[in-house]
């Protein structure tokens, strides 16, 4: 019999990805949605349409799946929305994972959770003083999880990449620069404005992501924090050199500043790659898929 795998947020960017990765080995997938329809046709996907911020479906839900794993992606994930709705972000990020983890240990499952946290949480330490609503949510979400590892002894593990890439509907800005890339084709012009080519990301492919999310479930330990990174950072300008070859679109880069001004954060991979995963598609590859999906759109 297959291994039962429940992810949240199964209609978003990475839930996507993830349900055709984890579906392409063989496992059953419960899929949880709570608005967007989850198109896709297959005998071992089970779609659930409900909000997780309703603790009692959350725990039927479980009570009734019993997963081997939980892949908990749902979330607010706008840090402009955060600052108009903070409740709103609140009850999407936090009381989603409470409801989750809580009722996995109500009802005694030995289910593995992985929980994926945000690069822009902050530390424990600093939650008093949040960059944005979002931080404080993202930072309280996966306190809550490793909280009731250490309490309650749930299987849990919080996942942490870096920026996200890939094919797909994202408000990442190598999807915004190629959508811009496209709007600037079409009209005929090429001269392509950012405000500073010279700030640096490391970025991750999305289904790179979803390889180390599985690794994670398959030989992570319990109550261990996770980055995940391609371990390369590039700045926004060497992003659009690279959509310049995968597009062979011949524009030219008019940055308002070339200074430097955000810190890299201070984010090691020793401990996924550890566990044997590691990234394997390189930036352009994953930045031609980009281009290729955005002419779609």
């Amino acid at each position: 019999m297959s291994k039962k795998i429940l992810i949240t947020g199964a209609s978003g960017f990475t839930g996507k990805h993830a349900v055709q990765h984890f579906l392409g080995k063989g496992y059953t997938v419960h899929a949880v949605t709570r608005h967007t329809k989850l198109d896709i046709d297959h005998k071992t996907v089970h779609i659930h349409s409900f909000d997780l911020s309703d603790k009692a479906a959350v725990h039927a839900l479980l009570e009734d799946t019993k997963p081997d794993y939980i892949l908990h992606l749902a979330g607010e994930n706008s840090v402009p929305e955060s600052w108009i709705t903070p409740f709103k972000s609140w009850q999407a990020n936090v009381d989603s994972t409470l409801h989750l983890v809580e009722a996995v240990r109500a009802l005694g499952l030995t289910s593995r959770v992985v929980i994926a946290g945000s690069v822009l949480q902050d530390e424990l330490s600093s939650a008093a003083s949040p960059t944005h609503p979002y931080s404080l949510t993202k930072t309280m979400q996966t306190t809550v999880g490793l909280a009731w590892h250490n309490l309650f002894q749930v299987d849990v593990m919080i996942a942490k990449p870096s920026n996200i890439i890939g094919p797909g509907v994202s408000n990442g800005v190598c999807t915004l620069f190629a959508k811009q890339l496209r709007q600037l084709q079409a009209s005929g012009k090429s001269n392509f404005q950012i405000g500073n080519a010279a700030v640096t990301r490391d970025f991750i492919d999305v289904r790179d992501l979803v390889a180390a999310y599985e690794t994670l479930l398959l030989n992570g330990t319990a109550g261990e924090t996770y980055e995940i990174t391609s371990g390369r950072w590039v700045s926004l300008g060497e992003i659009l050199s690279l959509l310049r070859r995968v597009s062979n679109f011949d524009f030219t880069i008019q940055s308002e500043t070339e200074e430097a001004m955000e810190m890299k954060l201070p984010m090691k991979s020793e401990k996924i790659r550890a566990l044997t995963w590691k990234p394997t598609r390189s930036l352009e590859t994953s930045l031609a898929d980009v281009w290729e999906y955005t002419a779609q759109q």
